[in-house]
């Protein structure tokens, strides 16, 4: 039998959806391993209506380079480390050193689930089935951290869906597993990158995306919708005043007390890239020796940001905000630009409560001809 080549990970992903299609009943839950397989991963999203999520791994450096891994970090909570007890025997790394990889690691996991999904809940894998996806296996040292991982969660199910890995590491994963599917099992595997028309590097931005993609896909769906529940589009300030990172804090001042509001959304044109507080001026105020038309919003603001989409329910608003402290929340368009702000009415995390006429009210919609600098 020849040798099956895949013209890039997207058509790749399609090829292994067909093949996993008997599980679209299971309502599985399918997770890539980034960069490269998220674009895989998402062609089987896609495929079975399944939502998905990234499972991040690090390798874990040694003391003689970052490269030679001395085991790999999975996220988690807290993250589970995975040791190869072959390098540790031969490299001996003091605890020290391991504590301080640990926690370097653990730091970039962290920044890269937030560059990735923003503040979106994980999808939960307790009792589901759940499928776990690259573009091709090597050693497996990533995937079997990852399998691993994901086992301590609970899921009913685990499979591996790769396109492409060599013979003895697939047999070394599927003890792990309960299933694997794998389209190409060479008799002498080389590399991975030699299956493939196209295998060029998978960029943060496109993993972004897809998973971007994905998640709005997941919440149109009907099963993720409650009846009669309006969408963050119907109930948002389409008018919001924001700053620039370079106004001073005096003129963000000026506007929160104006539109009594207690926080502005930063932006650098139509893109969201930060938010500032009445709070972080007060505090400002007081430690600060300049005056405040001297102080920039930039050296202020926080980036670390709590948003939604237009189109989400806000059914799935509430649930991951209504236990929240936060009251007002930017609002994002399908390109990630800000669209809006939306402010939160707490009763609407109580399934009970109507919202209808009145209810719908106290949301405090700001009114178009308050807009003045607004967005």
């Amino acid at each position: 039998m020849g040798q099956r080549r895949f013209g890039n990970r997207r058509e790749a992903g399609r090829q292994l959806a067909s093949a996993l299609a008997f599980l679209k009943q299971r309502s599985p839950v399918v997770l890539g391993l980034p960069r490269g397989g998220v674009p895989v991963a998402y062609e089987i999203a896609l495929a079975l209506q399944a939502p998905l999520d990234v499972l991040l791994v690090r390798k874990l450096g040694s003391p003689v380079s970052s490269e030679v891994g001395i085991g790999a970090l999975v996220e988690g909570d807290p993250p589970r480390r995975v040791l190869n007890s072959e390098m540790i025997d031969l490299l001996r790394p003091s605890s020290l050193f391991l504590a301080q990889e640990v926690e370097r690691q653990t730091r970039e996991l962290q920044r890269r689930r937030q560059l990735y999904c923003g503040n979106r809940a994980r999808v939960p894998l307790a009792g589901r089935t759940v499928i776990l996806v690259d573009d091709g296996i090597a050693t497996g040292a990533s995937m079997q951290a990852a399998v691993e991982a994901v086992r301590d969660t609970g899921p009913e199910r685990l499979l591996l869906a790769v396109p492409v890995a060599p013979a003895e590491t697939l047999k070394k994963l599927c003890s792990l597993a309960d299933d694997a599917i794998c389209l190409q099992v060479p008799e002498h595997f080389r590399a991975v990158s030699q299956y493939y028309d196209d295998f060029a590097q998978t960029d943060d931005q496109e993993v972004t995306a897809l998973l971007d993609d994905a998640a709005m896909r997941s919440l149109r769906a009907p099963s993720e919708r409650i009846a009669n529940m309006p969408t963050v589009s119907d109930l948002m300030d389409h008018d919001a005043t924001v700053v620039g990172p370079h106004d001073n804090v005096s003129r963000a001042a000026a506007i929160m007390r104006d539109w009594k509001v207690g926080v502005l959304p930063v932006c650098d044109g139509r893109r969201l890239i930060g938010m500032i507080s009445d709070s972080d001026i007060r505090v400002a105020a007081a430690r600060e020796g300049r005056p405040p038309e001297h102080i920039h919003v930039a050296e202020l603001m926080s980036e670390e940001l709590a948003w939604c989409f237009e189109d989400e329910s806000m059914a799935s608003v509430m649930q991951r905000f209504g236990g929240s402290l936060l009251e007002r929340i930017p609002v994002l368009d399908s390109e990630r630009n800000l669209a809006g702000m939306l402010t939160l009415d707490r009763s609407m995390s109580d399934p009970h409560v109507s919202h209808e006429g009145s209810d719908l009210s106290r949301l405090n919609r700001l009114s178009s001809d308050q807009a003045n600098g607004q967005f």
